[in-house]
């Protein structure tokens, strides 16, 4: 309890620039105290005096490392209170005070950070993205095996350069001359691969640099000359790669003076180049990175010319191909997507793009196909097709069954996509939603009123018109059979019924069906009814393919009896309740 209330009295008399000191600390790990003035933006007379009261508060400890010449500055870190109170959670117990090299190196990372910020807006040099340590390490894996890469810090900047805003990366290495040479350069071995495998493309705006600050000229000579020594020679050939990208790597001997890495020439990439400023080597790398985009553009312009090129091809070739693949699940879905109109031409190169791998084994297929006659598709790309076919099936079924308008008000004209799909063809998506839905009931009832009408006034006709003989032996009911066999059509896509007797006055044409426009047939010569949207419901939307699985029995309409096949059987009239069919 008294720890508790140790920590709340804490945490209470903190003020925002307590706040600000801890949150630095959490952040860099460790800072010196001049490093605190330049980040807080406070006179040194109240950093120290704040920094003395969270020391006393057991916040914050610190120490004085050994300098060569006279005393350096005190080396500030959060102890294990105060990274509970900033963090939230208690870290793992460690030791007393930190290693003196593992502070002098810290502090030197932070140095680089603060130099960053602290650069005067002339240099041309804009700090944007700081992560150090843990966050700045990647790990990759490719067809050339796995890599990872763990510099101190990664650093992004902006800058200028030929009159645009520009944005550089880097992988910084501080060395105390701690680290030795072959160490060094399995770094550099790492950071080419990196590059090589164009890992930084998704993850960095552009191709991080490799730069080392370190501790003299020597090392740094010796440095770059391994790097030179260990360079793959450039090839004579143009690279396979659009995004290849030729590494940065640099090297400093100003790891005791940050801030002249910012701002003075002291970066070099070979032993014989002349030292230049940071924002001048990082301008050739903005550059370069600016041309790869351009190739990689160009090439996926070629590479999008090429696609469409290939769906254009299949879609000219698209009848003899599907006769040609020997499949009637992958013939349906090729006749689907490219025997369609040109109107859609578009929504057709998409889908090429999206199913590159299929267009191009089918293409490559059909190519020889067409010089040896009798070739069979490979197993594969029928593998893929029948897959596509039966995605394409479900959905449309979906799209047939999916509660609109047409469904509930049982639309006649979702007879015409549902009969080629309950047999397991697909049809144009255009049939699948009709614009305004028309009552189908309504509909049928409209017909069966015009044609019990008619049939009565002929059926009156014909008896007045015969002798009383023969009026008295015959019945109304044969009179009326006879009519429907003779005069009542129906349609064999949408199964809506109609009158084929001539209006009186008119001159005689040839009928169609009111709802979808096709001719059609006497009732009495149907011997399957049209299947309808119910019918595919029952189906649980699957494709009606024994190979894709067992046939349902509901995608095939909905079966006629004995009665509708007899051709004198009289039809079931609006008067027993029924409709005739």
């Amino acid at each position: 309890m008294n720890g508790g209330r140790s920590v709340a009295t804490r945490i209470d008399r903190l003020c925002a620039i307590d706040q600000d000191i801890l949150g630095l600390l959490q952040l860099h790990r460790v800072l010196t105290t001049p490093q605190l003035i330049t980040l807080t933006r406070r006179p040194e007379r109240t950093v120290d005096y704040r920094l003395a009261r969270l020391r006393e508060r057991s916040l914050v400890d610190r120490t004085r490392p050994y300098a060569a010449s006279g005393s350096g500055p005190f080396c500030w870190w959060l102890i294990r209170a105060g990274a509970r109170l900033v963090e939230g959670t208690s870290p793992a117990p460690g030791k007393g005070a930190p290693n003196p090299l593992f502070l002098r190196h810290t502090a030197a990372i932070a140095g680089l950070y603060v130099a960053l910020c602290d650069a005067d807006p002339s240099i041309g040099l804009t700090l944007s993205e700081w992560r150090r340590d843990e966050n700045a390490w990647e790990d990759w894996s490719g067809y050339r095996g796995t890599g990872r890469i763990r510099p101190d810090v990664y650093a992004e900047v902006l800058l200028e350069v030929d009159g645009q805003d520009g944005v550089a990366g880097a992988f910084v290495e501080v060395d105390f001359a701690t680290t030795d040479q072959a160490r060094l350069r399995a770094k550099v071995a790492r950071h080419r691969q990196y590059c090589k495998d164009t890992v930084w493309w998704a993850r960095h705006p552009c191709c991080p640099a490799l730069l080392l600050v370190t501790t003299s000229e020597v090392r740094v000579n010796r440095f770059l000359a391994a790097v030179e020594k260990e360079r793959p020679r450039p090839s004579p050939y143009p690279s396979e790669n659009p995004a290849h990208y030729d590494e940065l790597v640099a090297a400093c001997a100003a790891v005791t003076s940050l801030e002249e890495a910012v701002v003075a020439p002291v970066w070099r990439q070979a032993v014989a180049d002349a030292p230049i400023t940071l924002s001048a080597l990082l301008a050739p790398d903005v550059r370069q990175y600016r041309q790869v985009v351009a190739r990689v553009e160009a090439a996926q312009r070629q590479y999008d010319d090429y696609r469409r090129q290939l769906v254009h091809d299949l879609h000219r070739d698209a009848p003899a191909l599907a006769d040609a693949i020997g499949n009637k699940e992958s013939a349906a879905v090729i006749r689907y997507l490219f025997a369609g109109p040109l109107n859609i031409v578009n929504s057709r190169e998409r889908w090429g793009l999206e199913y590159l791998d299929l267009i191009e084994q089918t293409a490559s297929w059909w190519a020889q196909a067409k010089a040896r006659t009798g070739l069979p598709a490979p197993a594969p790309v029928l593998s893929a097709w029948r897959a596509l076919y039966r995605e394409c099936w479900t959905a449309q079924a979906d799209v047939l069954l999916s509660g609109n308008d047409a469904v509930r008000y049982g639309d006649p004209r979702l007879c015409r996509p549902a009969a080629p799909l309950a047999g397991g063809a697909l049809v144009d998506d255009r049939d699948l939603q009709p614009g305004s839905p028309i009552d189908g009931r309504a509909a049928l009832d409209e017909a069966m009123a015009e044609h019990e009408r008619r049939r009565s006034a002929s059926v009156a006709r014909a008896l007045r018109d015969l002798p009383l003989h023969r009026r008295l032996r015959t019945e109304r009911a044969d009179l009326e059979v006879a009519y429907d066999a003779e005069r009542l059509l129906v349609c064999p896509t949408c199964a809506v019924p109609r009158n084929d007797e001539d209006p009186p006055g008119r001159r005689y044409h040839a009928p169609a069906c009111r709802c979808c426009g096709g001719a059609l047939t006497r009732l009495v010569d149907r011997t399957r009814v049209p299947a309808t949207a119910r019918g595919i419901a029952r189906s649980d939307r699957r494709p009606p393919n024994a190979a894709l699985g067992p046939p349902m029995s509901g995608l095939r309409g909905q079966g006629t009896g004995p009665r509708r096949r007899e051709q004198g059987a009289r039809p079931r009239t609006k008067a027993s309740g029924r409709a005739p069919w």
